[in-house]
């Protein structure tokens, strides 16, 4: 598993700095010449939580101490989610004490990108919680955002992670919007955010980690400029349409039809309602995507068969680099078959393993990851090629992540039949005459989803059952086929699955140039 580089910490202020800041000579020369208003009339797009605003109401005085991610005020959501007045007092009543213990600044609470969260949520959810409030509150408020909002600009661009400066950013933005900032002072912030996410995006709209949860995380960030009305008075809202299309065609393309993305990359806990609340702001559906080359992603489909493919190099500097190369998912209709088991888990010795090929539907060789970023070996792909075939549709694509350590090449080809029952596949190892170690076995899997049950025939097919499908599939290959247990993570947490397993044998490849390996799942209609 690959980590970007970071600085220990998110950011850095000196520490005569600090000293400075904890003074009042700090905070007199953030007030501004004219009196903080706050321009009502900015409403929120994203729901909170009503369950999350619940245990609010219920939790004791110390839950605001004791919770983690108050200071970016998200929870305000949930209180407004939850609804009623008892739940706007509440609300209040928070605030106030967060600008008693947090009037002056601090490095934790006065963070960049957490200040940057706070502002937009103050702003967004003002209307509910803030224009029925008294004077003296309402005023309380403004001073406070005015407050804040001037450091931030001071502050954003110490962050050293890119996403976390979008994020300081979009707060910044909305801040001095709400403020009544003049509309070239809000051109001048953006012209700072568009060469950030220029360069944090491929052509084709994919986020450079080829993460789907910092890819969407990057999406609502624009999202919320754009159709918070602050946008009609920027000269860069033609590039926020572009860029939140090329994104939600990027989201589109990676979501299963039962709403949850497919599990590349660390996906697989964000909330499906979350991904539907994003793709329905981002607007312009158009046609889905079904290659994005720079992002490396193919997505083919017939009849209810959905195959989701990765044909990318693995991003070296990413939080959660899946090194599953030329892995894939299958879904039904809105039954996944053959998945990837996540890869986000807070236990470090799991992750790993999540992240590793062998936890990908795809060739492992040797027991080994498809790519090294310790020794520098990444997997290069090639031959990439999607289109009609012959009764279907075929996908093709190769890399050579094992020519460095072995000498051999991976090939694989995806064949969906019309009208989707019938998936094909074929694996071709070939030797390139690189030196390296002679290969011994590589291992082809197919993890299941839990929801999918097999049993092992005596013809060495694999028999299938989607539970709540009448129609059962049958997997066969033209090598030995094993069954083995698995793990699956999704946002309900950690299930058992199972997974289908192709031993290969490799002791004769340099001999006879390439091993090739056919399988298929053929749909098995009810009588």
């Amino acid at each position: 598993m690959a980590k970007r580089d970071k600085n220990p910490e998110p950011w850095r202020v000196g520490k005569l700095e600090q000293l400075f800041r904890h003074t009042g000579l700090f905070l007199w020369s953030l007030r501004g010449s004219k009196p903080n208003v706050i321009i009502t009339g900015y409403s929120d797009h994203w729901r909170g939580a009503a369950s999350k605003g619940s245990q609010i109401m219920t939790s004791d005085s110390s839950w605001r101490v004791s919770s983690d991610g108050f200071d970016d005020f998200e929870w305000l959501r949930d209180l407004r989610t939850f609804g009623g007045s008892q739940a706007r007092s509440r609300a209040r009543s928070l605030i106030s004490n967060w600008l008693k213990v947090n009037g002056r600044w601090n490095a934790k609470s006065w963070q960049p990108d957490i200040m940057g969260k706070r502002l937009a949520n103050l702003v967004f959810c003002y209307d509910w919680y803030g224009s029925s409030a008294d004077e003296t509150f309402q005023q309380k408020i403004s001073d406070s955002i005015g407050l804040q909002a001037r450091c931030l600009a001071i502050d954003w661009k110490r962050l050293y992670d890119h996403d976390a400066r979008v994020g300081a950013l979009r707060g910044l933005i909305i801040a001095n919007a709400a403020l009544g900032a003049e509309a070239s002072d809000l051109d001048n912030l953006v012209e700072f955010l568009v060469p950030l996410i220029d360069g944090m995006i491929y052509a084709d709209g994919g986020h450079k980690s080829r993460m789907p949860d910092r890819h969407l995380a990057i999406m609502r960030d624009l999202i919320e400029i754009r159709n918070s009305g602050i946008a009609n008075q920027l000269e860069q809202l033609a590039w926020l349409d572009t860029t939140i299309a090329k994104m939600g065609a990027i989201c589109r393309m990676w979501r299963h039809a039962d709403g949850q993305f497919a599990r590349f990359n660390g996906a697989g806990l964000c909330n499906p309602e979350i991904i539907e609340e994003t793709l329905a702001r981002a607007g312009q559906k158009g046609k889905l995507l079904q290659q994005a080359p720079y992002s490396g992603f193919l997505r083919f489909s017939s009849g209810r068969s959905t195959v989701i493919m990765d044909v990318g190099q693995p991003a070296e500097h990413a939080d959660v680099a899946g090194l599953g190369t030329l892995g894939f998912e299958f879904a039904v209709g809105q039954n996944l078959l053959v998945v990837n088991p996540g890869q986000i888990t807070g236990d470090v010795n799991l992750q790993r393993l999540l992240s590793s090929t062998k936890a990908h539907s795809t060739l492992t060789l040797d027991g080994q990851n498809s790519s090294d970023f310790a020794t520098g070996r990444l997997a290069k792909i090639s031959d990439v090629e999607m289109g009609p075939a012959e009764g279907g549709l075929l996908a093709v694509a190769g890399h050579n992540g094992y020519e460095a350590s072995h000498g051999i090449i991976h090939h694989r080809k995806l064949y969906l039949s019309t009208g989707g029952g019938n998936l094909r596949g074929a694996d071709r190892l070939e030797y390139s005459g690189a030196p390296g170690e002679i290969a011994r076995m590589a291992v082809i899997r197919f993890h299941l989803h839990p929801r999918v049950t097999v049993a092992m025939l005596r013809d060495q097919r694999v028999l299938i059952k989607i539970r709540g499908n009448r129609a059962g599939w049958v997997f066969r290959a033209s090598a030995p086929v094993a069954l083995d247990t698995s793990l699956f993570f999704d946002i309900d947490g950690r299930k058992n699955c199972q997974q289908i397993v192709i031993n290969v044998p490799l002791a004769d490849l340099r001999s006879i140039g390439t091993i090739d390996v056919k399988w298929a799942f053929q749909r098995n209609e009810p009588l």
